[in-house]
């Protein structure tokens, strides 16, 4: 347990870091940082970035070729990842990850699915509609059954749910 958590830690702070570093570059190039992980797998590292275009918040092949080449370049002077790894970039995809409290509000209408740290109501999944954002900071999001408010820091993973996203066009 103890191994596992240190190994979970280190690698939570490499993620920091390198999001730190990263979000001003790529907003100067025209992106939006959705998301650093980094997955080790028996020693095998791989850097997964997800990324989107400032302007429309998309993201096709050419801008994860584009992106790959100025953060494996970056990456390589910089090097927070001691080992060897693989360097993937992609979108954040149908069911794009919810990472800062921004998105909640860019994505409303969408249904969601959120996973909270902690149960509230009895359990810490919920699915529903994201209503956005209150003037406190809480986010909304209105269930089969209930509307229910949460605050950004309470939230484990949040995912929009493909099945039911609403295209924002």
């Amino acid at each position: 347990m103890t191994r596992f958590f240190y190994l979970w830690n280190f690698l939570f702070m490499v993620e920091e870091q390198i999001r730190d570093t990263l979000l001003p570059r790529l907003k100067k190039l025209g992106y939006h940082l959705i998301r650093v992980k980094l997955i080790n797998i028996n020693t095998k590292k791989t850097l997964q970035i997800m990324a989107e275009r400032i302007k429309d918040k998309k993201m096709d092949i050419e801008d994860c070729v584009f992106l790959s080449k100025h953060i494996s370049t970056f990456l390589e002077v910089y090097d927070p990842i001691s080992s060897s790894y693989i360097l993937e970039v992609s979108s954040g995809g149908l069911a794009r990850p919810l990472t800062m409290i921004d998105d909640y509000e860019q994505f409303k209408y969408n249904k969601a699915k959120i996973v909270l740290k902690d149960k509230l109501l009895g359990k810490k999944t919920f699915k529903g509609f994201l209503k956005g954002v209150d003037k406190n900071g809480k986010i909304l999001l209105e269930t089969e059954n209930n509307k229910i408010k949460f605050n950004f820091f309470d939230i484990e993973k949040a995912n929009i749910d493909p099945n039911w996203a609403i295209n924002n066009d």
